[in-house]
C-alpha cells in the first residue's frame, strides 16, 4: 500500500490561526464594546458626575485582561494545532489528524470523495497558505479541510488521479 504524506507549511499555519483566533476572539466583542464605550465616553464628556469612566476604565482592563491571556493561550495553542496536523494518502483512504484538546482523526475513503475545492480568503492569502475542502458524497457541507497543504493543485491532482487509478471510469473527477 502507498502512502504519501502531504507536506505542510506549519509556521505560515501557526501564524494564520492566532490570527484567526484573535480576530474570532476580540472580533464579536469589538461589536458590542464599541458602542457601548463611545455612548459611555458621551455620557462622560456631558454629565456632571461622571458615570460613564467607570464603564469606559472597566472595558479598557477587560480588553488588556483578555489580550495578555489571549496572547499567552494563543501562543501556546497555535504551534501546538499546526504541529498535530497531519494529512497523508494511503491506498485509497485520505487520513487527516490534528487538534490539540479533542483529537480528530478522519478517514475518507477516495470512493466518497467528489471535489476536492482549492480555498483562499484574504488572510490565508497574506500568509500564503491554501485550504483544501474535501467535499464527499452524502454530505451536504465538507468533510474535511486540509490548511496549509504545500504544492495544493498538485495534492488535488494527486487525490483525484488516485481515486481514479483506484476505483477506475465508474467515478468521474470533479
Amino acid at each position: 500500500m502507498q502512502t504519501t504524506e502531504f507536506e505542510i507549511d506549519r509556521a505560515a499555519v501557526k501564524d494564520y490561526f492566532l490570527v484567526t483566533l484573535v480576530l474570532q476572539c476580540f472580533g464579536i466583542p469589538a461589536l458590542i464594546l464599541f458602542p457601548v464605550g463611545f455612548i459611555s465616553l458621551v455620557d462622560a464628556m456631558f454629565s456632571p458626575f461622571g458615570h460613564g469612566l467607570d464603564i469606559i476604565v472597566f472595558i479598557v482592563l477587560a480588553s488588556v485582561f483578555l489580550l495578555l491571556v489571549l496572547s499567552v493561550f494563543g501562543h501556546w495553542l497555535c504551534p501546538q494545532q499546526a504541529n498535530n496536523l497531519c494529512y497523508r494518502l494511503e491506498g485509497s483512504t485520505l487520513r487527516a489528524d490534528g487538534g490539540v484538546f479533542f483529537l480528530f482523526r478522519k478517514s475518507i475513503p477516495l470512493e466518497r470523495i467528489t471535489d476536492v475545492a482549492l480555498v483562499q480568503g484574504p488572510l490565508m492569502r497574506f500568509f500564503n497558505i491554501w485550504a483544501m475542502r474535501i467535499q464527499t458524497a452524502g454530505s451536504a457541507q465538507c468533510e474535511a479541510t486540509l490548511y496549509g497543504v504545500r504544492n495544493p493543485e498538485e495534492m488535488r491532482e494527486l487525490i483525484l488521479s488516485q481515486r481514479k487509478q483506484v476505483y477506475g471510469e465508474k467515478t468521474e473527477d470533479a
